[in-house]
């Protein structure tokens, strides 16, 4: 099988992720090779912790903000929380795609959130701003009813009873 078939399953957020992680990229460090025949998500999900535990020590915002997003899209909500932590103080800009490992994470939290249409835009995601007050907010509402599925890279709200 090649890797474009056998990466396939994680759908277009984590292979985002991978390619600005340098997971597509067999002379970088964090080059995903998952072993054959096993389980891709959970071979993705060991992925995001090997890589986040090697590069536990990296200060740089954006740095920490892709790995929390490969750990969220691996099923790790408390990731989320990372993100917001981390939201630019300004929006970014893109150019033709230019630029896209700079809001990864922003669109990696917005594809795997169930969120409400009024918290959902990423360029009203910013550094104290009232969206990001809210994305807060709804996390500390709706976070333990967040059950995570792996073939749809998301998390559904499951039903309270």
């Amino acid at each position: 099988m090649d890797r474009t078939t056998e990466l396939a399953p994680l759908g277009p957020q984590r292979l985002r992720l991978l390619e600005c992680l340098g997971g597509n990229n067999p002379r970088l460090p964090g080059y995903f090779t998952p072993a054959t025949g096993a389980d891709i998500f959970a071979e993705f999900r060991q992925y995001a912790a090997d890589l986040s535990a090697r590069w536990a020590g990296e200060s740089d915002t954006h740095t920490v903000s892709l790995l929390a997003a490969a750990r969220l899209l691996g099923g790790d909500l408390l990731a989320a929380q990372v993100i917001l932590d981390r939201l630019p103080a300004e929006a970014t800009q893109l150019d033709h795609g230019a630029g896209i490992c700079l809001v990864a994470p922003l669109y990696a939290m917005q594809s795997a959130l169930p969120l409400p249409a009024d918290l959902a835009d990423t360029r009203r995601w910013l550094a104290g701003s009232a969206a990001q007050s809210g994305l807060r907010t709804w996390l500390a509402i709706h976070g333990e009813r967040l059950v995570w599925n792996d073939v749809n890279a998301s998390y559904q709200l499951a039903a309270i009873c």
